[in-house]
């Protein structure tokens, strides 16, 4: 009687997560439809009134991270080659050599953050907000000037520079973002986290959404341009947290009102995550980021948000379980289908793969697969019922096929790659799409697991409560 209270319990959560994907699949189409033609800005006309831009590179060290100098290197050159001469590059680093190794450069200052500067910020964030005083007492919190903010790896091009130029001259905001794509060392990365880095492009089109119809529910950290004044308001002193800049967006808006953000349209270049442990430490802190940052939030914001942290967390285990389920349900039709086909041979190996299929789930999965079977046994005769569930969430099965060949497509841009291995790479998406997907949403489940033991026992050996993870460049 309990194992068959937990099943249909189990079978509950199952569909009303599975049918909840459909509007969200309705939505991300609308989205996608509507800000098709805003994503990435194409009046790219040269119009010379030019405000003053400070691209701001934050780091922890600049002559560790070689990436850095390939960053700076791509303001100069799309500055060259625009006639753009108005703006510094401005490098903030917790590293005192970077002052020697990169103050030959022209229009350049090196920030770096004293290891006695206190303030309520942590990480990142604390870097950022002595970045702030430190113009503030250059008297560069102007409204004449705005900050780029790039991370290590960020790259500039033409069109990034001509949409931030665009965007200033016509007063759209006071703060705005553009899409990110991922074409950078992209033969470097491991091939999986490579393409798993294919949702990241699509999901801008929900950026431009989150955007021009605030607030929104996330903020990039880079392609962030902001007026200087403004980010002297509103600061980065927002206590120990690993997701500033989804407060930061928030504290605009609050600010500003809906007018306040806005997309420019620029497309920074920037690279996947190079191994798998990367990918895992990069998403789970953003999670993490989210889960502490959560209560600052008024009612309905914070319920959307809870709705986008528990839909990563039931994507997960739907995953798996839809993985479980259809091998276990499709997998033993298809053997005793060929079985019957050859059942005449003397010979006949597929009744070790049944007895293997039929001997490791109920081993594995005891509970639930008592259940799996029921449907196996139900669609064996009855395939209507199997299929009509199968029907209904084709559609947001296709769509979320589809972000990850898009947003391949746009990281692929900007590759020389020839057109036999475009079409491979995205057949390798298609094939892995499975495993994409699980390895997208599982930092999110044990992000998710790991915060609320973290709630309940306040200090666990090696499992620091606001740990940064630093990736690979």
């Amino acid at each position: 009687m309990v194992l068959e209270i937990l099943n249909y319990t189990l079978y509950i959560i199952l569909l009303t997560f599975w049918f909840s994907t459909i509007p969200v699949a309705f939505l991300t189409l609308i989205r996608f439809i509507r800000n098709r033609n805003i994503l990435i800005e194409k009046d790219l006309r040269r119009i010379y009134n030019d405000p003053i831009i400070i691209f701001q590179i934050t780091t922890r060290s600049a002559t560790k991270t070689k990436v850095v100098e390939r960053g700076i290197r791509s303001i100069i050159s799309a500055s060259r080659e625009v006639n753009y001469k108005n703006y510094k590059i401005s490098i903030v680093t917790e590293d005192e050599n970077d002052r020697t190794n990169f103050n030959q450069l022209k229009n350049s200052e090196i920030i770096v953050v004293k290891r006695s500067y206190k303030t309520n910020a942590i990480k990142k964030a604390r870097a950022l907000q002595y970045a702030v005083d430190y113009r503030r007492n250059k008297g560069e919190n102007t409204k004449k000037i705005w900050i780029f903010h790039m991370d290590d790896e960020s790259y500039v091009t033409n069109q990034t520079l001509l949409s931030l130029l665009k965007y200033i001259r016509e007063g759209r905001g006071v703060a705005s973002e553009g899409p990110i794509v991922y074409p950078l060392k992209f033969d470097n990365a491991n091939p999986v986290t490579a393409l798993a880095e294919s949702v990241r492009p699509f999901g801008c089109y929900d950026c431009v959404s989150q955007m021009t119809n605030p607030p929104p529910l996330h903020l990039h950290g880079s392609n962030l341009l902001v007026r200087s004044d403004v980010e002297d308001m509103i600061g980065w002193n927002f206590g120990e947290t690993l997701a500033e800049d989804q407060v930061f967006g928030y504290k605009i808006y609050e600010k500003f009102g809906v007018n306040g953000l806005g997309w420019h349209g620029g497309i920074l270049l920037e690279q996947p995550p190079l191994n798998i442990k990367d990918h895992f430490m990069q998403r789970r802190r953003w999670i993490l980021g989210s889960l502490q940052n959560i209560n600052r939030f008024p009612f309905w914001h914070k319920f959307k948000l809870g709705f986008k942290l528990a839909s990563y967390f039931m994507g997960f285990i739907s995953g798996m379980l839809s993985t479980i389920l259809y091998v276990s349900t499709f997998v033993p039709m298809v053997i005793t289908s060929v079985q019957v086909l050859i059942e005449k041979s003397e010979y006949n190996p597929l009744t070790w793969g049944q007895y293997l299929i039929s001997s490791f789930f109920p081993f594995v999965f005891p509970q639930t697969t008592n259940y799996l079977n029921s449907i196996a046994a139900n669609h064996i005769y009855n395939p209507v019922d199997l299929g009509s569930f199968a029907l209904l969430l084709l559609f947001p099965y296709i769509m979320w096929l589809l972000s990850y060949q898009i947003g391949l497509t746009l990281n692929l841009r900007y590759n020389n790659y020839r057109i036999v291995k475009r079409i491979s790479l995205h057949s390798y998406a298609l094939v892995l799409s499975i495993l994409l997907g699980l390895l997208e949403t599982f930092p999110a489940f044990v992000a998710i697991l790991e915060y609320q033991v973290r709630k309940r026992v306040k200090t666990i050996e090696g499992l620091p409560n606001y740990d940064f993870y630093v990736v690979n460049k």
